[in-house]
């Protein structure tokens, strides 16, 4: 799940990156037959990963939108759930965002993918790219340690990583107004 933040840290995130996105989660499951049109996410937001209805992360976005790895099995899909999880009620990574703010204002990647990493909880796009790793998946360039939600060229992020896979699509999109 990638969404385009209006809050001022969202701004910031996207106009330090240039990219569209400024935070990502992972869909776990939808929701009961009395809410079709809803899911539950987990994502890592301040001051800890949480897990919530897809209507409540998605409340005040300008945009929204879920991609799904059309070459996973069931098994697959739900050994990213079970990595995602290990990860639930961890503190924030208020490190890997310096890393990621560093790399923004220098116009690199040496923070995150050349110099040693900080280690210790996950912020959005890292719990999503660890959650995909549990299977050997990849969810950015072969060798990125750490990736935004979304990053202008010549860098790559997520969002641009799905959209350029042939393995994903685009299964939902909308605004902060529709779940």
């Amino acid at each position: 799940m990638l969404i385009r933040g209006t809050s001022p840290l969202s701004l910031e995130i996207m106009r330090a990156t240039g990219g569209r996105s400024s935070h990502a989660g992972v869909v776990v499951c939808a929701m009961a037959p009395s809410a079709p049109d809803d899911a539950i996410v987990i994502e890592a937001l301040m001051p800890r990963v949480v897990t919530r209805p897809l209507h409540l992360s998605v409340l005040g976005a300008s945009y929204w939108e879920i991609w799904s790895n059309k070459t996973l099995a069931d098994y697959q899909r739900w050994a990213i759930v079970a990595a995602a999880c290990l990860y639930s009620a961890e503190d924030y990574g208020y490190g890997k965002i310096l890393e990621q703010g560093l790399d923004a204002v220098f116009n690199t990647n040496l923070f995150t993918e050349k110099l040693p990493q900080v280690r210790g909880c996950p912020i959005c796009s890292m719990l999503a790219c660890l959650s995909y790793n549990e299977i050997g998946l990849r969810l950015g360039p072969d060798g990125a340690r750490s990736i935004a939600p979304s990053r202008a060229a010549p860098y790559i992020g997520i969002a641009e990583f799905v959209a350029a896979d042939n393995s994903y699509e685009r299964v939902a999109f909308g605004d902060g107004a529709t779940a």
